[in-house]
This record gives C-alpha cells, structure tokens and sequence, in this order.
C-alpha cells in the first residue's frame, strides 16, 4: 500500500518547529487573503477542507472524503497489489508497440491543459528550471530507458478546447499525437499518463442549469467527465496501463469576479471536482465493468486507475493536517486562475516524489540498481536582511546540500502573517536569495521548502517583525 500525497522530509533550522509553523498559521487564518478564497468556501470558517484532511467518518455535505474508500488516504491493498504487478510489465515498446529491450522506448506523458503543462515542462514561460520534465530528467536514478514526453493543447488550430470533445478522434488528442511525433514517438509506446484536468461544466462546454453549479451535482458532472476521458485514452492510446489522477490546487477567482467562469474551472469547482475523480477511481476498484483493467475478470475497459499528487490545500495559508502542505497567495498567478512559479514548483515537487517512491511507479521509472535517494539538509539556515524590519522590503537567503548537487535544488518560500507578502523569486534555485515585500506591519512567519530531484524536502523556517511605517 502506498499513500499518494508525499510526506516529505521536514528539517527545522530556526527557533520555530514544524509543529509552531502549523499552530501559528492556523492562526492567522484568512487573514489578509482575496475575498473569493473565502467566497468559494460558502463555509462560517471561510475554508474547505481537503480531500485528504477529511478522514474515516467524516464528510463534505455528506459525501465521504479521503482519497480512496472508507476515508482512507491509502490505496486498498489489493488494488495496490495489482498497480504493483502492472508496473512490474511496463517495459520498452517499439514504434509500433512491440517490446523492444534493447532501442524500445517507456513513454510517459501528460494529457492535461496550461496549468498542468505548466507543471510538467513549460514553466511559467519565463523559467521551465523547476518542471517535472527538467528535474527528473536530471534525477541521475532515472532510468534511461524513460521517455519523458510533453503535450500541449495549442499544437494543432482547435486544440486549445481541453477536452470539451470527448471524443478520442478529437482535436484534443490529434495534438498530443502531434506532438508525440514531434518528439520521435509514437502513441502505441505511450505506457503511463497523468490525468490533470480542470474539469466542470464550463469545460465540457455544457450551460448547467443553477442548480447543477453545486455540490454534489457538480462532482457527478466531474465524474462522467473523467470517465469519458479514461475511456478516450483507453482507445487513443492502447498500450497505456496506468493513470495518475490529480485536480487543480484551490485558485483565488470567483464568479463574483469573473461571471464568465460561473460553473468553473475556479472555486468551488476545483475542490469539488475531485470527487468525481474520486469516485470514478472507487468504481474501478469495486469493480465497475466499465472500468475494467484485469484481462481475467473479462474486457479491459480502462487502465489500472490511481491518484497522482492531489493539490488542493486550505487557500488562506493555512498547512494541511495530512502533510502540511501550504498554499498562499503567492502561489497563484496574478489572473486568479493558474499556478505562479511557485505553485507549479510545489505541483512539480510532488510529482517528482511520487515517480520516485510510489512502488507502482518505481520500477519503470528509475533505473535498476539505482541508490535510494537521500534528502536534502540545510547547509546555512534562513536567514534575512533585518530582522525586525523597518521598511517595506528585506532580503531573505537559504541554503541547502544535496547528493544530486544544489544547482538541482529548489527554493519555495511560503509565509503566514497579517498579509499576503510577495517575492521577487520563488521556487526556481535562484530563490535561495529573494527579497520579501511587506504590504503591512506585523509578525510573518516564513518557510521554505528545498527539493531535490526526487521529491525529497528539507524544511527550514523564520520569524521577521515588521514595524509600523
């Protein structure tokens, strides 16, 4: 069995724990964050709660949360059983989808839209330093025999409709096949898929009536939608044994700020949505027919369906119970509607943790014999210019050593305080030195995640004052 939301290495590095970060950012919940996070919430807290954060027994009006049954975060031992025999098959394929050990080819690729090729190799289009596709191919564990393949909906004239044509002939998949080709492969070497789709209503092009715009209507909605994509890449792509499913992390847009998104891809969609996902993948595991992915037990229908990394985290700052991941402000781009750098870094991060620890990813996605990865440590703890601050900015610096080498490191700094605070760079390597902005006085916590190529995290953290101006 393996839980699917990484649970990284957590190194504290100043006077404040892991644990005081968590107590202190609860704490300042909501505070100083867009009106929509807690619009979206339609909750008296101004939060919804994560998939993962909602354990056995309880509920999200009256729907059991985890990612898997009865609540649990754990994938079923059976199901994980038959994902690890699956991973164990996975070998390299010829053009034309034969085995082929000596020049074949393990595809993996993406089907997704901007936010998650933002995460896998485009970057925010200023810097592709911390995607998955980088990082990984620079994991020195990787096996050789890997292909990591990109997609990217705007390849053809038509394409940039996500999925909206369900279809698997539609101009959505002719993209990725032209992009495969672009890359020197080909869809019958294509093994492994991560699913990332903003999916609702508004993205199937349907004009859901009001009343349909909420839970759990909307997460019925998100699950026909997944699958219909599951069974177009079933069709499109033959040779696919394995899904990894994720949905957005919490965005900072709301109909009240843009009615032309009313029914999504914004809050609460994206909460909701997973669901659906979650559902579909409960249906394969009780052994829905339609989503079949054993040959004995009759016609294959699907394949082996799993979560990949599952983003969405309270989006006032606060850390999730589960693993503590934290999600600001500062992670989302200023259009409310997709990650920043620092955002897709965090998707990228756990990505790479999962590829690299998941047994039913490990054994086509590093190479035999690899050694196991070590985590990162703090080589200088975080530090800042001026503590307390007297102006509206101060210098902030970290660093971390790594077996892999620390140019391969990342640097992603969150904070909790009165205020949301900005940061000249975040997430790419060269955010070991970053200056903060303050927008008002008051106390601010920061911390800051370094990752290495696998996924793993060191953690470090500091408290600034900042003085009225």
């Amino acid at each position: 069995m393996n839980s699917l939301v990484p649970k990284p290495v957590r190194v504290a590095v100043f006077a404040v724990s892991c644990l005081g970060l968590v107590s202190c950012a609860h704490s300042q919940s909501d505070l100083g964050q867009p009106h929509a996070a807690r619009d979206a919430a339609g909750q008296t807290d101004g939060m919804l709660r994560p998939l993962v954060d909602l354990g056995p027994g309880q509920t999200y009006h009256g729907q059991e949360g985890g990612l898997y049954p009865g609540g649990s975060n754990v994938r079923p031992a059976a199901h994980d059983a038959a994902g690890q025999k699956i991973a164990r098959s996975i070998v390299p394929l010829a053009a034309d989808g034969s085995p082929d050990p000596v020049n074949g080819k393990i595809v993996i690729i993406p089907v997704s839209v901007s936010n998650g090729y933002g995460a896998w190799h485009r970057g925010d289009e200023a810097d592709a330093s911390t995607t998955f596709m980088a990082r990984a191919n620079a994991n020195p564990g990787k096996n050789p025999k890997l292909f990591i393949a990109y997609g990217f909906e705007y390849q053809l004239p038509g394409g940039n409709g996500g999925t909206g044509e369900p279809g698997p002939n539609s101009v959505f998949y002719r993209t990725l096949d032209h992009a495969l080709k672009e890359q020197g492969v080909t869809p019958r070497q294509v093994q492994i898929i991560w699913l990332s789709m903003p999916v609702s209503g508004r993205s199937w092009g349907t004009n859901l009536p009001p009343e349909a715009r909420t839970f759990p209507a909307d997460a019925r909605q998100s699950k026909q939608a997944w699958k219909e994509i599951v069974h177009a890449i079933h069709i499109r792509y033959p040779n696919v044994k394995i899904i990894y499913s994720s949905t957005k992390g919490a965005m900072y847009m709301s109909p009240r700020d843009n009615a032309e998104f009313d029914g999504g891809p914004i809050e609460p969609w994206n909460h909701d949505a997973a669901w659906g996902v979650k559902w579909v993948i409960e249906d394969q595991i009780n052994g829905a027919l339609d989503l079949n992915h054993d040959p004995v037990r009759g016609p294959v229908k699907a394949p082996w369906l799993s979560w990949g990394p599952y983003f969405w985290s309270y989006p006032d700052g606060a850390p999730r119970h589960y693993d503590g991941l934290v999600w600001t402000r500062a992670d989302i781009a200023p259009d409310g509607l997709h990650p920043s750098l620092s955002g897709l870094t965090k998707y990228a991060n756990m990505l790479l943790y999962q590829m690299a620890t998941d047994p039913t990813a490990t054994p086509w996605f590093l190479r035999p014999g690899a050694p196991a990865n070590k985590p990162p440590t703090i080589a200088k703890a975080a530090s800042s210019g001026a503590n307390p601050v007297s102006g509206a900015t101060t210098a902030l610096s970290v660093l971390g050593a790594d077996d892999g080498g620390e140019p391969n490191l990342t640097y992603t700094w969150s904070s909790t305080g009165p205020a949301g605070v900005t940061f000249s760079v975040n997430g790419p390597n060269r955010a070991k030195n970053t200056t903060a902005t303050f927008p008002s006085a008051g106390r601010y916590t920061f911390q800051v995640a370094i990752a290495d190529t696998g996924g793993l995290t060191a953690t470090g953290s500091i408290v600034i004052k900042v003085a009225p101006r």
